[in-house]
């Protein structure tokens, strides 16, 4: 929400998307467990409200792809004119951004603003619980853009049906679209994923060590990504070999750091 937003005419066309252009579907590896998430982005994104998903409720473990793939549907949108106001948010950007605009007294400017969008995008929706004023503003907001056939993609870590601390009304809107999961990746998607990764970084990783971390990193693609940048950061800077054992060392340190609380 931008901080002096209006919606005079002169000013619609402009609006801050938030949307990460490294994000795309081209560079988002599809496998057996992200394929139903990933067809209805797609879906979405090339008929935004135009679709039975709408909302769009992708839900998974953290790492996994969820925000990729809502800043894919958005980028798509926006690139096939498919889309001219998309914005992407978290649910604790939207709830910081209600707050300031009551203490400004300017809900109504607030609230104008995410109603005006082709496409909104709100991540982990579960931060939404117990703040029960903020409930109310998005809830009329989802109806708003519900009626008006305009869509709405929304994620978080559990389905709808599980999330606590919400509105039963709310809830309810949530499910009367489509929910897709994404699950952890398989170790086929895990290694594609890799592939995939190492050709964005300009490196050719051995099909072992490609092997070897795909078969010890299963919990979600961040920690992939954080493996593969740190092999490469310490064969760098250290001279060292891509090779298994390096491999090793730095699992044993880049896994353990991740996974702290």
């Amino acid at each position: 929400f931008a901080p002096h937003a209006t919606l005079r005419n002169e000013n619609l066309k402009a609006v801050p998307t938030n949307l990460n252009p490294r994000y795309s579907f081209d560079n988002f590896i599809k496998g057996d467990s992200n394929q139903l998430a990933r067809a209805a982005a797609l879906a979405v994104a090339n008929n935004p409200g135009g679709t039975s998903f709408n909302p769009l409720v992708i839900y998974g473990g953290t790492g996994l792809g969820k925000t990729h793939l809502m800043h894919a549907l958005g980028n798509h949108a926006i690139a096939s004119g498919k889309a001219k106001r998309v914005a992407y948010i978290s649910s604790e950007k939207f709830t910081v951004d209600f707050i300031e605009a009551v203490q400004s007294d300017r809900v109504r400017d607030f609230s104008q603003y995410y109603r005006s969008m082709d496409i909104l995008v709100v991540d982990d929706i579960q931060f939404f619980a117990g703040k029960e004023k903020t409930q109310d503003n998005f809830f009329h907001t989802f109806n708003a853009l519900q009626q008006l056939g305009k869509q709405i993609v929304l994620s978080s870590d559990v389905p709808p049906k599980e999330l606590k601390g919400l509105d039963e009304r709310l809830i309810s809107r949530f499910q009367c679209g489509l929910t897709a999961d994404i699950q952890p990746p398989d170790l086929e998607t895990r290694i594609a994923i890799l592939q995939k990764k190492s050709q964005e970084s300009g490196i050719e990783l051995p099909s072992d060590v490609i092997d070897f971390i795909a078969a010890n990193v299963k919990n979600n693609i961040r920690e992939l990504e954080g493996v593969l940048i740190s092999m490469l950061a310490r064969a760098s800077l250290e001279n060292r070999e891509l090779n298994p054992d390096l491999a090793k060392d730095v699992l044993k340190i880049v896994v353990h750091e991740l996974r702290a609380p």
